[in-house]
């Protein structure tokens, strides 16, 4: 199992999956954060691997599951007194079934002891919009997320593309090696969307890993959403989530999926949606307009954070999304590109923003990066094998449109061509959101 992996290599920042050695990319990260924040908050989705980096990072300190009955009944009898005079760090797995109450004496007790490294509370909900906790911490709390594993640490490479997006100049676009290389078909692409990222079930076969996912998703269902929100309809959420995952990388227009489903009313579907959201099951991508962009739409993209997920709960294969007809294909490719990107950053302390574009005369970006000081990283998802013209015009439309704020566009294909059709525009397979070298045999080449 894999929560037992810090048991077998306490001296590595690892856990396994399938005799498969799997590095955390964020422990690091945390670490750093542990030694000068008093309060670290861990959250992501259940599975994710939350509790196994926990007990990690505990040290010498005490690690507290509220998932165990005895100690969850302790934490809402006196919670004060749950936290008095235990070993620091103070790990506490699960934190929101504690509710308020503990949260407020997580504060007292590092208001009275501010030193660094007191406490690290993980959580399976989003811990700022959790309906039973008001209790925020700020200015005593950082906030990560880990989500489940990215391509990145299942395939054990240094670095993500994305890190070495952030590290290149224009001078480096302009110096981008020419020495052809082949990449994965598609079908293998299609088997890596399939298989997601959930450390239990990437090793599983497609069977064994649909069982795992209808399992978890009646456990976030039934325990956790109810658990924390009263909902009276749980039943409806597991087909209000596949209505999601058919809509992934699509914007998000409520009525409509309020129609469709039939709720009770539209602020159940509202409410709904967000308890979706809290669980880390789904992601909002908000629309992204600048003052030279005054046509833009604001409306939010719907993306499924796991396409293992997506998949099973669609009961979709690798083998029918590789055929010429299939509708789904672009959307959970795309959606595959955006996890994938989010799951890289989470693993770097660089403030990155996170949006998609789409304005009234139908240009539209799949993903935009805003950086720290402004500048853009764009890119188009295509499941194609073929790279064309139309791929990168609103790439050069967006370049030409905010200058030096430009930073990369990206267009990520099925294929097996590295090309840079224009200025600071790069067509790269898919691979290379993984691959050690990910710029190599890059070529200048107008699209044809």
């Amino acid at each position: 199992m894999i929560d037992s992996c810090e048991q077998l290599f306490s001296l590595e920042d690892v856990c396994m999956v399938e005799h498969v050695v799997v590095k955390r990319k964020i422990e690091p990260v945390l670490r750093r954060a542990l030694g000068t924040f008093r309060v670290v908050v861990l959250q992501g989705p259940r599975q994710s691997g939350k509790t196994t980096l926990a007990r990690r990072m505990v040290g010498g300190g005490t690690f507290l599951s509220l998932d165990e009955p005895t100690l969850l009944a302790l934490a809402l009898d006196d919670p004060v007194g749950f936290l008095h005079d235990r070993p620091r760090p103070v790990v506490i797995d699960e934190v929101q079934r504690g509710g308020d109450e503990l949260v407020r004496a997580v504060k007292l007790a590092v208001d009275s002891d501010p030193s660094s490294g007191a406490f690290l509370l993980t959580g399976s909900t989003s811990f700022l919009t959790v309906p039973v906790l008001s209790e925020s911490l700020a200015g005593r709390a950082v906030f990560f997320e880990l989500a489940p594993f990215s391509q990145v640490e299942i395939e054990d490479t240094a670095d993500g593309l994305l890190k070495r997006l952030l590290s290149m100049t224009h001078e480096d676009h302009a110096g981008l090696p020419r020495t052809p290389k082949i990449e994965l078909t598609r079908n293998q692409y299609a088997q890596r969307v399939c298989r997601g990222g959930y450390p239990e079930a990437v090793g599983l076969n497609n069977t064994d890993r649909w069982l795992w996912f209808n399992s978890y998703v009646h456990t976030t269902v039934t325990r956790d959403i109810v658990e924390l929100t009263g909902a009276r309809r749980y039943t409806e959420l597991p087909r209000l989530l596949r209505a999601a995952a058919a809509r992934t990388s699509s914007e998000l227009i409520k009525q409509e999926l309020h129609r469709d489903l039939e709720f009770g009313s539209i602020d159940t579907t509202n409410d709904y949606l967000s308890y979706l959201e809290m669980t880390y099951l789904i992601a909002l991508l908000p629309g992204w307009a600048t003052g030279t962009a005054t046509r833009a739409k604001r409306r939010a993209k719907l993306h499924v954070t796991d396409t293992g997920l997506a998949t099973a709960i669609l009961g979709v294969t690798a083998e029918s999304l590789n055929t010429p007809e299939s509708a789904t294909r672009g959307p959970l490719f795309e959606s595959f590109v955006v996890n994938e990107l989010r799951r890289q950053a989470s693993a770097l302390t660089t403030g990155l923003r996170f949006y998609h574009y789409h304005d009234s005369r139908g240009r539209e970006i799949d993903l935009l990066i805003e950086r720290p000081d402004g500048r853009i990283i764009a890119v188009e998802v295509k499941a194609s094998l073929t790279v064309r013209p139309a791929d990168a015009k609103w790439l050069v439309w967006l370049r030409d449109l905010i200058g030096d704020r430009f930073d990369t566009g990206l267009i990520l294909h099925a294929g097996s061509h590295r090309l840079k059709p224009s200025d600071r525009i790069l067509a790269l397979p898919l691979s290379c959101l993984w691959q050690p070298q990910p710029f190599q045999g890059v070529a200048d080449c107008p699209l044809q």
